[in-house]
């Protein structure tokens, strides 16, 4: 999920918006302004609903953020690494850099998302009981009512049983904790959120057909959630595939290096004919890493800006090239190379020098070589 709104860090976490936030901040204060507040508190100014639908609007989404947050928060006390928390159309998502080591890390995880809404529902309540003390604090009161039940909604929504949502997470450690086996569990949850996708089209379709425009809200949701469970099956079932796969057995060792300063055009035409890959490292003066370019990324480019263009300026930056460890499991890499922007990764060895990289065409290689393997095994036992 694109940033294109950085706001800052949560506990070293990177945190910003993606663009639909905008659209759907702008619904909100709409809906709250022109609709919610007036039907409860009538009598107030425009200039009132609109002041007060803005900072309800804020604190929302003060509340979204605080659920993710707190997704990142416990995953790093359990040695989850936490790339970054966006905000978008849907809620927030927390990108972890692996999966749960245990059942009960797994269970901490996602089951303090829900908690924490339901903590803010509780707050914004008692605020209500505050607010409607005082009879010029009616509107207030209405938008700390309607933040609650918000809230109530989030974590609610979020505890159903089926992935991606928390509950689906919640379900899965649960089924790993009894059999053992996390890729059943994972299917399972994952089968658990497909059905409840059908289940949330088939509502919206319903209430579509008797009338009601947000009917089509629910399919849209459902759809999403139906595509986001299957993501999640498929990635179970890959990590089952490489299960006990290192980083070394499929990257390309020993990469060849370029340097950032090198123009566009001195790769194009003096280094791209003597070689056939399509990533290319970059470092600078001392040999540190600084980014990663790729044959897409200068295909974007016009050509006649070649030559006055520096490799480092089109090249993805390292901090957001995703780096792995020789020994380290290949499904944790394969997971943070999914956010990368040009899915590749860097390795690097413990003194932090780069050793290999791994490309979408190593996975492939690797993926087809086994099975060949297996065919192989099959023909001499036939």
């Amino acid at each position: 999920m694109d940033q294109n709104i950085r706001l800052g860090k949560i506990s070293g976490i990177p945190v910003g918006v993606n663009w639909s936030v905008l659209a759907i901040f702008v619904l909100i204060v709409w809906e709250l302004a022109e609709l919610v507040l007036p039907s409860y508190s009538p009598y107030s100014s425009a200039i009132v609903y609109w002041t007060v639908g803005v900072i309800t609007t804020v604190l929302f989404f003060v509340s979204l953020l605080a659920h993710e947050a707190s997704h990142s928060v416990v995953a790093k006390r359990n040695g989850i690494g936490v790339r970054r928390i966006t905000l978008w159309l849907f809620g927030g998502v927390s990108e972890l850099e692996s999966e749960a080591l245990t059942s009960g890390a797994d269970f901490r995880i996602a089951v303090v998302g829900p908690l924490t809404s339901f903590v803010f529902a509780v707050i914004f309540a008692l605020l209500r009981l505050i607010f409607l003390q005082f009879g010029s604090g009616s509107v207030l009161a209405s938008a700390m009512g309607w933040l609650a039940w918000m809230n109530v909604m989030l974590g609610g929504f979020n505890m159903l049983p089926g992935a991606p949502l928390d509950g689906g997470r919640v379900f899965r450690a649960y089924l790993w904790h009894r059999s053992g086996d996390r890729l059943r569990a994972a299917t399972a949850a994952a089968r658990s959120g497909e059905v409840l996708g059908y289940v949330l089209v088939a509502l919206g379709i319903l209430e579509f057909f008797t009338g009601a425009l947000a009917g089509l809200w629910l399919v849209f949701l459902g759809w999403f959630l139906l595509s986001a469970a299957r993501s999640e099956e498929n990635s179970a079932v890959m990590r089952s595939s490489f299960a006990g796969v290192h980083v070394r057995d499929i990257m390309t060792p020993n990469p060849t290096t370029f340097s950032s300063s090198a123009t566009v055009a001195d790769l194009v035409n003096g280094q791209l004919q003597h070689y056939r890959f399509n990533s290319y490292p970059l470092v600078g003066p001392e040999g540190q890493l600084e980014g990663l370019v790729t044959t897409n990324r200068i295909r974007h480019l016009s050509s006649d800006l070649w030559q006055s263009t520096r490799l480092f300026d089109i090249a993805c930056p390292i901090a957001d090239v995703p780096k792995g460890a020789p020994g380290e499991p290949i499904p944790d890499l394969l997971q943070r190379m999914e956010a990368s922007p040009d899915g590749r990764a860097l390795v690097v060895d413990a003194n932090g020098h780069l050793v290999g990289i791994v490309s979408p065409s190593d996975i492939a290689r690797y993926v087809q070589l086994a099975m060949l393997r297996s065919q192989g095994r099959s023909s001499r036992w036939s």
